[in-house]
């Protein structure tokens, strides 16, 4: 019944308004309606709190411990060809034979290093006794010198205090002793000419003795004429041609000790760099010996150790070369996983973390690892970068498959964090911005932006707890 009422109550209204607008717009202009306002966009408060990292990382899985083996000769260049191959792939004990190799006159070979280790050991020995003799003949002849040269120096002091002083008054006397010879014989002759004047001898007699006189008057001017001019050369030339041959002596004694000393270190020197070559001889003959022995024992390939083995023995025949992979052995028990992390894993793992590990193809095992190895220089990925890293498993249960594939998952909570929903986050060239909704409009601001969930980012600057940010869908 009320409902009734009021729609008849709404008709007569209806009618009466439509009325009341004729009448009016047969007098005055309609006027237009004002549009309702627009409702406001959605949007969604910046907040305070924790954001969760979460990385999953797939790698492989492989041992930690693997033992290359190859053929690596030390010594011997010659062909090598492979005799008889002994193993199979598979597990291994260390010491166990994996082939058998043999070298192209690798028996001459040892046997001439053999004889020339033999000959460097006979040559050492005889420089040695010959720098022995060498040493004592340098002794002796360095005992000679200094003897020389301790007479050159003796004789000369003698000379400049006794000899040459008495050799001057010698010279002298001699000159002395004919000055006053022929004075005499002058003084004799005046003499007899004297006392024969008056004497009655006979004529003969008179003439013998003053004629054997005069001859010895004759002679002895002569001989001081001689005399004199010796002296002169004496004291001009050959007492000074003396005292410098003495003088020189001593000198060329000296010179001879120091230039023997010289001769003798440059001998020592040469002859220490002599043996030092042949001592380098002898030793390089040992290493080359060694070394093709340590070969011999190379020809035939061992086990170093024990574990699971893959073989790349060329078969039976077939040449070797030097440093061939011949087998690749594994430890099984000591696991490690290999991959790449992007930029954003770097945010969650460094070098130490503790991550969880599990297998698609074996969802039943579980485990966990620490991550050891992380490249510090990343290798260009698409737009970004991956860093290769080793993490080794701690923890297993079970065999791990070799070479499988293996994820290791690894969180990280940053508290305190300013966050806005990621969907409202736009990034345009390396510019991040947020429509925030101030006073019923929309005011675009640069934010920076650090980690990111997905769902939440978090914002280093430019937004504060409870600014409303315009979701994209409004």
């Amino acid at each position: 019944m009320k409902t009734q009422f009021l729609t008849a109550h709404f008709a007569t209204l209806a009618l009466a308004i439509s009325v009341w607008s004729g009448s009016v717009s047969a007098q005055t202009p309609p006027v237009t309606p004002t549009p309702p306002a627009p409702p406001p966009p959605k949007t969604s408060a910046v907040e305070k709190g924790a954001l969760t990292l979460v990385t999953d990382r797939a790698g492989r899985i492989a041992s930690s411990k693997k033992t290359v083996v190859r053929f690596e000769p030390e010594a011997f260049s010659g062909a090598v060809t492979v005799v008889k191959v002994v193993a199979v792939p598979g597990p291994v004990k260390a010491g166990a034979v994996i082939a058998e190799l043999s070298g192209k006159d690798f028996e001459k070979t040892l046997a001439d290093l053999r004889t020339q280790l033999a000959e460097s050991v006979e040559r050492l020995a005889s420089q040695v006794e010959e720098q022995a003799v060498a040493r004592a003949a340098d002794a002796t002849a360095l005992e000679r010198a200094q003897r020389s040269f301790f007479l050159a120096e003796q004789k000369q002091k003698l000379s400049r205090e006794y000899y040459f002083a008495r050799d001057l008054d010698m010279a002298s006397l001699r000159l002395k002793s004919q000055t006053d010879g022929l004075k005499d014989q002058g003084d004799e002759l005046t003499q007899l000419e004297r006392m024969y004047s008056d004497a009655t001898l006979e004529s003969e007699t008179k003439d013998i003795v003053i004629g054997r006189a005069r001859r010895a008057m004759e002679r002895g001017q002569a001989m001081f004429k001689y005399g004199t001019k010796d002296y002169e050369l004496f004291l001009a030339i050959e007492h000074p041609n003396d005292v410098r041959e003495l003088d020189d002596n001593v000198k060329y004694a000296q010179q001879g000790l120091e230039h023997l000393r010289i001769r003798q270190r440059l001998q020592a020197i040469s002859a220490r760099l002599t043996m030092a070559a042949t001592e380098r001889a002898l030793e390089d003959a040992k290493l080359k010996l060694a070394r093709m022995e340590n070969d011999a024992k190379a020809m035939t390939v061992k086990a170093p150790v024990d574990g699971l083995m893959s073989m790349s023995v060329p078969d039976a025949g077939e040449a070797v070369s030097p440093r061939s992979l011949m087998a690749t052995i594994v430890d099984p028990s000591s696991l490690e996983i290999g991959g790449t992390l992007d930029a954003n894993s770097l945010r969650v793992l460094e070098i130490g973390s503790k991550v969880d590990v599990w297998l698609p193809s074996r969802p039943e095992y579980s485990g966990t690892a620490t991550v050891d190895e992380i490249a510090p220089i990343g290798a260009p990925d698409g737009e970004g970068a991956s860093y290769p890293y080793v993490a080794n498993v701690r923890t297993s249960d079970g065999t791990w498959p070799l070479g499988a594939e293996a994820h290791i998952i690894a969180r990280k909570i940053i508290p305190d964090c300013i966050l806005v929903d990621s969907k409202a986050v736009k990034a345009e060239k390396g510019k991040w911005t947020v429509n925030l909704w101030i006073d019923g409009k929309k005011v675009e601001r640069e934010i920076r932006v650090g980690a990111s969930d997905g769902k939440k980012t978090q914002v280093i600057s430019g937004l504060a707890v409870g600014d409303q940010v315009v979701m994209p869908d409004a």
